[in-house]
């Protein structure tokens, strides 16, 4: 059975029950120096983000991912996004959209609006896709397709600031998801929104969250982005914060985003997504690896942390592509319990349109 197994990072404290006899795992030295174009996965119509690959029961390559379209430019993700289904006969594609997942469903539903930034997961012959949703107040729905949310619209904020996580479920990939009429998790006191979840399996058996929310404070922004771990017995909840941050520092406001984890070799990976270069020396955006012990609760930079360099792509063909996102929203494909892939979102340099690209690693 594959399992994705998948976490996040967020704080620097050195860990003693990390092995140190196993070799360090170089990341960047598993990429090809250029990457090729066919193995874009895109939509002629519409913007692509936060691709999941998984191989089905049926043998064929499934891609779980975000869109929306590209008349709405790049900040529709908050306003117009929704979860999409392709399909392929081979890991690079081309892929092949088939349906919707997790379409709009009404303002009746706190997921109603914008569903987005999947992650999945296949635990006992059962797929589980973690997901942030939110309702808006029904605004856009009465605006052109042709209009751009922009961060000066107060009705942006509106969806931006009821971002919730939820779970649905489904017995194959080719099934009908289940969702439900409540958040996996919701927001308190202290939390303005929840978003962005990624969960594994740990070797005790339980279920590890990561996910960030904002801080509460007055003003349509919010406060600090903070991420935080929690746990649950089961993938369906519920799930309970440890009360331990994920990778962050103490000064910056968004110091880690996108990220994703595994376990392998008696440790948790993580690559994530350097946000505002507080992290590293790298340029802000640059993709680094973290390590873990085997609970994923104390994480520290990598001896080698440079996984993917923020600013270009280099292609096969000689063509360069300049990019105001270079790689964010990291997901891993596994097969036989052996990393095959690696797998980003790109939106390049004065751009709305994004895609993601499949990227075979060297063994």
């Amino acid at each position: 059975m594959l399992v994705v197994m998948l976490i996040a990072v967020f704080s620097c404290k050195q860990t003693k029950s990390i092995p140190t006899q196993k070799p360090k795992l170089d990341f960047a030295s598993m990429l090809p120096e250029k990457f090729n174009k066919a193995n874009i996965i895109e939509e002629e119509d519409y913007n692509v983000w936060g691709t999941n690959i998984i191989k089905g029961k049926d043998g064929k390559y499934h891609a779980i991912y975000s869109r929306w379209p590209k008349t709405r430019g790049h900040l529709g993700w908050v306003t117009h996004s929704e979860v999409a289904h392709a399909v392929s006969d081979k890991l690079t594609g081309p892929y092949e959209f088939k349906r919707l997942v997790l379409p709009p469903r009404g303002l009746n539903y706190w997921d109603g609006s914008t569903t987005h930034n999947p992650h999945i997961l296949e635990y006992e012959g059962k797929y589980y896709l973690y997901y942030m949703g939110n309702r808006g107040s029904g605004y856009w729905d009465n605006t052109p397709d042709t209009v751009m949310p922009k961060y000066k619209d107060e009705e942006w904020w509106v969806n931006r600031n009821n971002q919730r996580i939820g779970v649905a479920v489904a017995d194959d990939l080719n099934g009908e998801w289940k969702r439900f009429d409540k958040p996996l998790v919701d927001i308190d006191s202290t939390k303005r929104l929840v978003s962005t979840p990624v969960v594994s399996i740990r070797p005790d058996g339980k279920f590890l969250m990561v996910y960030k929310y904002v801080k509460e404070k007055e003003g349509m922004h919010g406060g600090r982005v903070v991420h935080v771990t929690a746990l649950s017995d089961s993938p369906m909840g519920p799930f309970i914060d440890t009360g331990i941050p994920f990778i962050e520092t103490e000064t910056a406001r968004f110091a880690l985003d996108d990220h994703v984890e595994w376990f392998q070799d008696g440790r948790y990976y993580c690559i994530g997504k350097d946000h505002d270069g507080s992290l590293t020396e790298y340029e802000k955006g640059t993709m680094v690896l973290y390590i873990s012990d085997e609970e994923g609760m104390d994480w520290t930079l990598a001896q080698q942390p440079l996984v993917l360099k923020a600013g270009k792509l280099f292609w096969t063909d000689g063509t360069e592509t300049l990019c105001e996102r270079t790689a964010d929203m990291p997901k891993l494909y596994f097969e036989d319990g052996k990393l095959k892939a690696l797998v980003i979102a790109v939106l390049p340099k004065d751009s709305d349109d994004s895609f993601s690209l499949v990227i075979p690693l060297n063994d």
